[in-house]
């Protein structure tokens, strides 16, 4: 049998001479793009951050039981950290250095720990888990898998800054066991602004009965403890703040003309304002019994700009008698009755 050697070769050849001519243009791309600052592929910076921020944020609040460190007359009571940190309330937690963890000793998540979430704020959350500033953050914990059938798809924490705020997003996931269920746990990390909470007015008495004081009733209706400093409380010609307390996700707090002569309910916190000229107590009028045009405040930390959250304006219309309070329903609108229901929404 004959083979042509000299064809063989030809061939050969011109592989060869295709491979170093593709090379060669590979060379010349990659010097134009190096030069360029361009990358194959995308690659943009910004993402590639809060893709690690998403990743490595996940583990640190799946992975661990969580740390607290409380400060004493402002510094750090080290002698007193505690894993234990699900234990203390939203203010105890304000005034703390917070590292939230939701698992336990055996890889599991804890049930205790995700509810106590509702204690942390959102900056509280981004902080302990080692955000840049210009990060914000939305959590996410659902029910995938429980023998319970009506537990499926339940939402057991759910708050903080939609995708939508933000022009770059990266998000991890985690599943894992908690008892016999099936847990996801989402972490979204954005470069935008936090969103302001979420906070109403939900009830109030401008006229109480003789010796009992005014009081004003407010929700947050976020997941995430709303840090109660900034926030204030007004009528005509007068303002006040609230103070520096923190009000828990879901809680109620009670602003009162004299919290020692009411009962809170259920409320998270109750705060007197009887000094501040806003709410009164006893024959002391601080809202008019009538028409008054009662505000919820805020002003962000280092700005002198007052934003209204929540104006209530009343008038005679509206049929206050003495001890009657004004309820905001399910549907938005204000109920006078003479029932009154101050810490129970």
């Amino acid at each position: 049998m004959r083979r042509d050697f000299q064809s063989d070769e030809g061939g050969l050849t011109a592989v060869i001479e295709f491979l170093s001519a593709f090379v060669l243009f590979l060379v010349i791309v990659s010097a134009f793009l190096s030069l360029s600052r361009l990358s194959l592929g995308p690659n943009d910076p910004m993402i590639d951050r809060l893709d690690e921020h998403a990743s490595d944020g996940i583990m640190r609040l799946t992975s661990s039981q969580g740390w607290m460190t409380p400060y004493i007359d402002e510094k750090r009571d080290e002698n007193n950290g505690t894993e234990n940190w699900h234990y203390a309330n939203a203010s105890q937690l304000l005034h703390s250095d917070v590292l939230p963890g939701i698992g336990n000793s055996n890889g599991q998540l804890d049930p205790e720990r995700i509810s106590a979430l509702s204690n942390i704020t959102e900056e509280q959350l981004k902080n302990g888990l080692g955000f840049p500033n210009f990060a914000s953050i939305n959590l996410s914990i659902t029910i995938l898998n429980s023998p319970n059938l009506e537990r499926n798809g339940m939402t057991l924490f759910l708050d903080g800054t939609p995708r939508k705020a933000a022009q770059n997003s990266a998000a991890a996931f985690r599943i894992l066991p908690m008892g016999n269920e099936t847990i996801e746990v989402k972490l979204e990390v954005h470069d935008a602004g936090m969103v302001p909470a979420t906070m109403k007015i939900t009830e109030f008495v401008p006229n109480p009965e003789i010796g009992k004081p005014e009081w004003v009733e407010i929700q947050n209706d976020g997941g995430f403890a709303v840090d109660l400093n900034g926030w204030g409380i007004s009528r005509n010609g007068f303002l006040t703040l609230v103070g520096q307390e923190a009000l828990r996700g879901g809680g109620i707090l009670i602003l009162s003309g004299d919290i020692e002569e009411m009962d809170t309910g259920n409320a998270s916190v109750g705060i007197d304002l009887g000094h501040t000229g806003v709410l009164g107590r006893g024959m002391m009028d601080g809202l008019h019994n009538n028409a008054d045009n009662l505000k919820l405040t805020y002003n962000e930390p280092g700005f002198s700009f007052t934003q209204e959250v929540n104006v209530v304006s009343y008038d005679s219309d509206w049929g206050f008698q003495t001890g009657y309070s004004a309820k905001l329903d399910e549907n938005g609108s204000w109920q006078v009755s003479q029932i009154t229901t101050p810490g129970n929404v």
